[in-house]
């Protein structure tokens, strides 16, 4: 029986990832002379030199070599994040709630300052519970006020 010489035409060389390939060409030029392990004819490399032999690929490091986190960890790391959400989604809360209620205050100042320029008569109560009408000073002291509220609301 013969068999075909183009099925031992095989070359063998040890790749940048320390892998052996093994095919019926020859391997890629970026692949140096030294990492030719076996070329057609069963000759080395480099005539009369051993066939270079591939450093072990060293493993991957791993980035942490310690033990994996317990369950009682894990579970302490889950309740800190479940904690840190709840905190942030409460303060999300109180931020939109006091945006809402700068809101409707700028309303009211806005309403009340058209209020007092209209210069219709404006009622107030005093701390009798009395009823008086508010004159030019009062007015005035009370649109200063409305002013500072709308500065200060209407942001």
């Amino acid at each position: 029986m013969l068999f075909a010489s183009v099925s031992y035409a095989q070359y063998v060389w040890v790749d940048a990832n320390g892998t052996k390939q093994f095919s019926d060409r020859p391997p890629p030029p970026g692949i140096p002379a030294k990492n030719i392990i076996k070329q057609p004819g069963g000759s080395a490399a480099r005539a009369g030199e051993a066939p270079a032999i591939p450093a072990p690929a060293a493993a991957p490091a791993a980035a942490d070599d310690t033990i994996p986190p317990s369950l009682a960890d894990r579970e302490a790391d889950y309740r800190k994040r479940a904690k840190a959400k709840e905190e942030a989604e409460k303060k999300a809360s109180t931020a939109a709630a006091a945006k809402t209620r700068n809101k409707v205050a700028c309303e009211d100042a806005r309403t009340y300052k058209r209020t007092l320029e209209q210069g219709t008569r404006v009622t107030t109560t005093n701390k009798k519970g009395e009823d008086s009408v508010m004159d030019d000073a009062q007015r005035a002291s009370e649109l200063a006020r409305a002013n500072k509220a709308i500065a200060e609301a209407c942001k």
